[in-house]
């Protein structure tokens, strides 16, 4: 469900160009938002607000996000990661599995600016392209709640069952148009990791509805305000973030959705694996199956079971029934 879908469209002239729609798959197609979406596969350097674990400028870089373009995320105000955990904190930052990850502790805030660079020359470099952002969830108190704001978007999608609670600071046809929408989506119910998206394109129906993807058209850069707020227990909050997802593009089918072939089982990874086609077809068996062999019992161990077990020489033969109160009790009694 789009913006432009009922989301609340707020007042304001009429723009000479509507904004562009992301809610119509002949326009996404067009753009090609699903063809080339943003790549977060590589790190070049992980210093968030100068907090490390890198050296060198403040910012995560990663790159060839886009062909010849990397992606700068920077802090522009005090950024406080989670510091409780040794393993955590700015350790968390960078890449997981195919999303952006930043770690920040509860009870803060920071702002961030995402700006696509030149890979060569390291200078701004405008593009057309989305960003989804996912996994808006609170924990257990009840006061608790996530919330991101989005400056300088031309449009975006939720689902049509969004779970999302949106303020609409500057949503209408005219600032999308212009490419200054401003808005701000917030969590509503307890989330846990297991609820965690794992692909951008394998949503399940839940992680959809806890994901917005904002559409930015001939843009460099744009910036974001998250906060955690109202946490009982200090604890890390993760920001999820990636290209094109399930919200516009078609879905992937994971090998979970595959049922192997007789004589295959289900590999244990099948939940986390994207077949190759769209639905999981038989040239998927090997990326999603293994072959279930039989195991082979020895001749010596089924003798060993059946001869020399309980059944013959056990309470059979030589146990209770033969030479215990049957045998014995009846000599016994004759004295």
């Amino acid at each position: 469900m789009g913006r432009s879908m009922g989301m609340g469209m707020g007042a304001g002239p009429e723009p000479d160009v509507p904004p562009t729609d992301i809610t119509e798959p002949a326009i996404v197609e067009e753009l090609s938002l699903c063809e080339r979406p943003l790549n977060m596969s590589t790190v070049l350097r992980n210093n968030l607000g100068g907090a490390g674990p890198d050296a060198g400028p403040e910012g995560i870089l990663f790159a060839n996000v886009l062909e010849g373009k990397d992606l700068l995320v920077s802090a522009s105000s005090a950024y406080t990661p989670n510091m409780l955990n040794p393993s955590g904190g700015v350790l968390h930052n960078g890449v997981r599995q195919v999303f952006g990850v930043i770690d920040m502790a509860s009870g803060s805030s920071v702002n961030l600016d995402f700006t696509l660079k030149d890979s060569a020359s390291g200078a701004d470099s405008a593009d057309t392209f989305v960003v989804t952002f996912f996994d808006f969830d609170h924990g257990m108190a009840h006061e608790s709640r996530e919330s991101l704001t989005i400056n300088g978007m031309s449009n975006y999608i939720v689902d049509e069952d969004t779970e999302l609670d949106i303020t609409e600071t500057a949503a209408d046809d005219a600032s999308l148009a212009s490419g200054v929408g401003v808005a701000t989506f917030g969590s509503t119910l307890r989330g846990t990791k297991e609820d965690n998206p794992v692909s951008p394109l394998a949503l399940s129906g839940l992680q959809k509805k806890r994901s917005v993807e904002a559409y930015f058209e001939n843009k460099a850069s744009f910036s974001v305000s998250f906060a955690a707020t109202g946490y009982v227990n200090p604890q890390g909050r993760n920001i999820m973030f990636a290209g094109a997802s399930s919200l516009t593009c078609a879905q992937e089918a994971k090998c979970s959705s595959f049922e192997c072939p007789l004589g295959f089982k289900m590999k244990q990874d099948a939940e986390f694996t994207i077949c190759a086609t769209k639905p999981c077809s038989a040239s998927d068996t090997e990326a999603c199956c293994f072959e279930d062999v039989p195991s082979i019992v020895p001749p010596t161990a089924r003798m060993g079971t059946g001869s020399m077990g309980k059944g013959s020489m056990g309470k059979g033969s030589m146990g209770k029934g033969s030479m215990g109160k049957g045998s014995m009790g009846s000599m016994g009694g004759k004295r």
